[in-house]
C-alpha cells in the first residue's frame, strides 16, 4: 500500500528519488496469452507524488506495474529529449518471452531505472513524473492508494462516466481496426498488443 514511512530515506539523496524493479508479474489472459508487468518500486520525498497530508520530509513508497511496451515508450521519449543521458541500452523485443528473457528484462529495466533517479534532470522530468504517474497528470496509481480519495471519486463519477467515455473514443479507435465492443479503450488496446508478444509457459515456441 502507500504509506509514509519515516524510518526510509531516499539513497539518492541529491534527487530524492529510488527507482527500482524488485519483482514482475504475470497477467493471464485467455486461451495462453498474457503479458507481463514489471513492478517499479518508488521511494520518494518529492513533493510531487505525495499527498497534501505528507510533511515535505516524509518519504512514500509505492509501486507501479508496467507492461514492456509502456516502459519501451517512456525510454524512447526519455532518450529523444536527453539524448546525452545516456541510459543503459533497452532489452530486445523477441516474439515469444521465457522465463530468462523475463528475467533479464527485470534487470536491465532496474538499471535504466536507477540510472534515471540518480540523474537529477531525469528524476525531475515531467516525463518520469507523467510515467510514473503523479497526482499533478491526474492520473490514478496515487489516488487509488488513498481510500478517501478512492471514496470520493467513486461515489461521483461511477461506471456511467466510463460507459460513456468508451463510445465517445471509439471513433478513434475505429481508425485502427473494428472497435472491441464491450471493452474500454485500455483493455482494447491491451488485447491489441498481446499479439504483440506471447508468454511461453511450456517452452514450446522455441
Amino acid at each position: 500500500g502507500f504509506s509514509p514511512a519515516l524510518s526510509v530515506k531516499t539513497q539518492n539523496v541529491h534527487t530524492g528519488l529510488d527507482l527500482t524493479v524488485p519483482q514482475h508479474q504475470e497477467v493471464r489472459g485467455k486461451m495462453m496469452s498474457g503479458h507481463v508487468e514489471y513492478q517499479i518500486l518508488v521511494v520518494t520525498r518529492l513533493a510531487a507524488f505525495k499527498l497534501p497530508k505528507h510533511k515535505p520530509e516524509d518519504v512514500v513508497q509505492f509501486l507501479v506495474s508496467k507492461k514492456y511496451s509502456e516502459i519501451e515508450e517512456f525510454y524512447q521519449k526519455l532518450s529523444s529529449r536527453y539524448p546525452a543521458a545516456n541510459l543503459p541500452p533497452l532489452p530486445r523485443k523477441v516474439l515469444f518471452v521465457g522465463d530468462s528473457d523475463i528475467r533479464e528484462r527485470r534487470t536491465m529495466f532496474n538499471e535504466i531505472l536507477r540510472c534515471i533517479s540518480k540523474d537529477t534532470q531525469l528524476a525531475g522530468s515531467q516525463e518520469l513524473l507523467e510515467f510514473l504517474g503523479t497526482r499533478s497528470t491526474g492520473a490514478v496509481s496515487l489516488a487509488s492508494r488513498d481510500p478517501s480519495i478512492l471514496d470520493n471519486t467513486a461515489s461521483q463519477t461511477g461506471d456511467k462516466e466510463e460507459a460513456f467515455d468508451f463510445f465517445e473514443q471509439q471513433d478513434q479507435v475505429t481508425t485502427e481496426g473494428p472497435p472491441i465492443l464491450g471493452l474500454r479503450d485500455k483493455d482494447a488496446q491491451k488485447s491489441l498488443e498481446e499479439e504483440e508478444e506471447v508468454l511461453d509457459p511450456l517452452g514450446i515456441m522455441r
